[in-house]
């Protein structure tokens, strides 16, 4: 992860953090009367404030391995909709205890507060230092995006690693072309370890469309996960034949198999007057970016902030920037949808492994 992305969160983490540390001490109060005093007192409404709080917060503005360090600094369990299922959990439950309540509640704000401390030394240390302004997209326009090889496209070796870029030089030319840009527009800003992340920037165009075939790549690996799930839950429960199995598989082969297609099907308004070449090329790209994402790869984005509305003024600079606004727009929107399927997907395939 480079400087700007754990800038950026740890922003996006220091502007949540006051209400957080708010409504759970807030609920944690009563609780904590009720734990040592025979008088008790109600703790539904500061519960269903920490709750809402929770359920509403969003993190679709965050990269996967953004949410992988806050996870890596032990918060993930109090926020979002895991943090509004933990609190639940200890407060509406058959065997609720105020003084166990407490002092898992305490241990939730000792970890928020922690967190807090951390992100703010870092955020301080990067200002001082001059570094908070990196990210490619306020000078250029640019989003970036995280390409992961890990699984049966990790790359071990230089052999690997042609064969992977040989790869994704295809996927991006393929892209490029359908947005009316070379693919030496999209820029390597950098890799980062772990499992190798090839770190991209690309125009707000490339990247609204690459996370738009990314979103429909996860619909149709959660469509094939959805039918392996019915037909293991069929076997389970002994009622499964052996005709019936073919019929699964097929139906799963049908999918992956008119996954191009459908892919394509979508994408049928962003290719009207598009030359036979440029659909030629898109469609090698969806292909790749298929096979890549089956055989473990993964695809990210650093959305861009959004920014308040102002006036324009300037003639043909304003319009200029009016436009770069709008294509950023457009992006973020199809960054957030992609994220959304991505969840979904995780929830789904977390699901299978788990029955």
């Amino acid at each position: 992860m480079n400087v700007d992305e754990l800038y950026r969160l740890a922003v996006w983490y220091l502007a949540q953090h006051p209400q957080l540390r708010k409504r759970y001490a807030a609920l944690l109060d009563p609780i904590n009367h009720n734990a040592s005093q025979p008088d008790k007192r109600p703790i539904e409404d500061q519960l269903n404030d920490l709750l809402e709080l929770l359920t509403d917060q969003r993190f679709d503005e965050l990269s996967i391995e953004q949410i992988k360090v806050l996870n890596s600094l032990g918060v993930t369990t109090y926020l979002g909709r895991d943090g509004a299922a933990y609190v639940d959990s200890l407060v509406r439950t058959s065997n609720y205890d105020p003084a166990t309540a407490v002092q898992k509640l305490n241990e939730a704000t000792s970890s928020l507060d922690q967190t807090r401390a951390a992100f703010n030394a870092y955020s301080e240390a990067v200002t001082n230092l001059g570094l908070e302004q990196l990210d490619v997209e306020n000078d250029e326009g640019l989003i970036t995006i995280r390409v992961g090889f890990q699984n049966d496209v990790a790359i071990d070796n230089v052999t690997n690693w042609k064969d992977h870029a040989k790869e994704w030089y295809d996927i991006v030319r393929g892209l490029a072309m359908a947005c009316k840009e070379k693919p030496e527009d999209v820029k390597v800003m950098g890799a980062a370890t772990g499992s190798i992340i090839l770190i991209l920037a690309g125009t707000a165009a490339f990247t609204a469309l690459l996370a738009t075939i990314s979103k429909h790549i996860a619909g149709v690996a959660k469509d094939i996960i959805s039918v392996r799930v019915a037909m293991e839950d069929l076997r389970q429960k002994n009622l499964l034949t052996g005709a019936m199995e073919i019929e699964f598989k097929k139906l799963e082969k049908e999918k992956r198999d008119g996954a191009v297609t459908t892919i394509e099907a979508l994408l049928e308004a962003k290719l009207i007057g598009k030359d036979g070449e440029i659909k030629s090329a898109l469609t090698k790209s969806i292909q790749k970016l298929l096979t890549f994402s089956e055989k473990g790869g993964s695809v990210d984005f650093v959305s861009p902030e959004e920014e308040g509305e102002e006036e324009e003024e300037g003639g043909a600079d304003a319009a200029g920037d009016g436009a770069l606004k709008i294509a950023l727009m457009e992006a973020r929107d199809a960054i957030r949808e992609y994220q959304v399927e991505r969840e979904s997907l995780k929830l789904l395939s977390d699901g299978s492994k788990n029955s």
